[in-house]
């Protein structure tokens, strides 16, 4: 019995505003692991990498990733990074975890990232985030029951989403 969903994908494919919609369709809680660790952290992405460095945030992210785990009736809008890391992925390849990678090309992602205070957006040029968006695509997949394009109407793809969560129920 699926208890969770989990989005991922890169910057900017929509897993906040698809796991919004999903959380008012299913009456279940949205949790965003950025703000999850921001709440932990009583800080900013922006300012844990400035303070502590990216090394410690994604620690950060691995320890969010395993209290959430074990979280039931939500949809869990993963960090871009996050399922990328096998360590993290491994803990929702359960039957217990619906995990699905929104999925979108680049220059639509970078449309919507390019003016944000992200620091991997900060940092890089957008061709080192095409390179980063390519590094990462195969790990998505790897990581992710299903892969929903979410190219077109927000609704479109949140069904899409509750169809598979029907067939696995």
């Amino acid at each position: 019995m699926i208890e969770r969903i989990v989005l991922c994908g890169f910057m900017g494919s929509g897993k906040s505003t698809v796991g919004k919609a999903l959380s008012e369709k299913l009456g279940w809680e949205l949790i965003d692991t950025d703000e999850f660790i921001e709440a932990q952290q009583n800080m900013s992405i922006p300012q844990i990498f400035a303070a502590k460095g990216e090394a410690s945030f994604r620690e950060m992210e691995h320890h969010a990733a395993k209290l959430l785990a074990d979280k039931k009736n939500c949809i869990i809008s993963t960090g871009g990074q996050l399922m990328t890391v096998e360590r993290n992925a491994e803990l929702y390849r359960g039957s217990e975890s619906l995990v699905i990678h929104l999925d979108l090309d680049f220059p639509a992602c970078y449309e919507r990232i390019k003016n944000s205070d992200r620091p991997l957006v900060v940092k890089n040029t957008m061709q080192q985030l095409e390179e980063i968006f390519n590094q990462r695509s195969s790990l998505y997949r790897k990581a992710a029951k299903f892969s929903i394009p979410n190219n077109g109407d927000l609704y479109d793809t949140v069904n899409q989403i509750i169809s598979k969560l029907n067939s696995h129920t």
